[in-house]
């Protein structure tokens, strides 16, 4: 595991577990989505064995989450750059995201945000450019919103991929205020996860990235603020992707809401 990999802790660690999954799908046949990057990147880095309680040797589920959620995202951000003049798509905890390598290039702009050692790391692997920027920063520390480009903010797709569950409640809500009240209409794509998914806290919680937030149903983002458009049930999507009998058992829970809403998907305006 390279240097600048060890010294990251909390929950920048845990930025190696959607990019080993990005990696480990290009080894499938007939992958979602080409990415050679996450490959490079991972080889160059290494994997932190500490996260093998997370993403197990072997492991099928992980990788094929990390895939379904990775194309789902690069849906969204695609269609929105297609349908505005000037998009503008900013990544929210970006960890070390190669979206805009895959569907960006026709962004007005893309803005990649994540801590400064994050970003530092970043820096290492990636080049910026007019188009393409790196922001260093908290999610929290709003002061990021003023770099953001001058446009309508109904060209800015907000992307928050694997971040909002490790904030507090009071932080969320905090956050998509101020959002709303700097953003009024712009698009947050974000993901939550369901009470059920409690059980795997302690597992973050061992390398220090425990999960905070949790919703009960959409509608709690809806008590937020935010407005609902749409909402994916990440169990129900490309079901084709699990093996046969995982396909049968997630069909049979996905039809209870406790399981259904587990981990979602879901595309608000602000």
């Amino acid at each position: 595991m390279s240097e600048k990999v060890n010294e990251l802790n909390g929950v920048p660690r845990t930025l190696l577990l959607p990019l080993r999954g990005r990696a480990d799908e290009q080894a499938h046949p007939h992958p979602l989505f080409q990415d050679p990057l996450a490959v490079e990147w991972l080889k160059l880095l290494g994997w932190d064995r500490e996260l093998d309680a997370l993403y197990p040797q072997g492991s099928k589920a992980f990788s094929i989450v990390a895939a379904i959620r990775t194309y789902h995202h690069d849906q969204i951000a695609s269609c929105h750059i297609a349908n505005h003049s000037h998009p503008v798509v900013v990544e929210l905890g970006a960890g070390l995201s190669s979206r805009f390598h895959r569907i960006g290039k026709n962004a007005y702009r893309w803005l990649e945000l994540d801590l400064p050692v994050v970003t530092e790391l970043r820096c290492k692997l990636d080049t910026q450019t007019q188009q393409h920027q790196f922001i260093s920063s908290s999610v929290l520390d709003f002061d990021w919103m003023d770099t953001l480009p001058n446009v309508a903010p109904e060209n800015i797709l907000f992307i928050a991929e694997g971040l909002l569950m490790y904030l507090e409640v009071n932080e969320v809500q905090q956050l998509i205020s101020v959002m709303r009240s700097r953003f009024p209409g712009a698009t947050l794509d974000l993901e939550v996860l369901g009470l059920s998914t409690k059980i795997y806290n302690k597992i973050f919680a061992q390398i220090g990235a425990p999960l905070k937030w949790f919703v009960k149903n959409q509608e709690d983002l809806t008590s937020m603020g935010l407005q609902v458009v749409n909402a994916w049930s990440m169990y129900q999507l490309h079901l084709e992707r699990w093996p046969w009998y995982w396909k049968l058992l997630l069909r049979f829970l996905t039809q209870f809401s406790y399981f259904r809403n587990a981990y979602l998907i879901i595309e608000t305006k602000l």
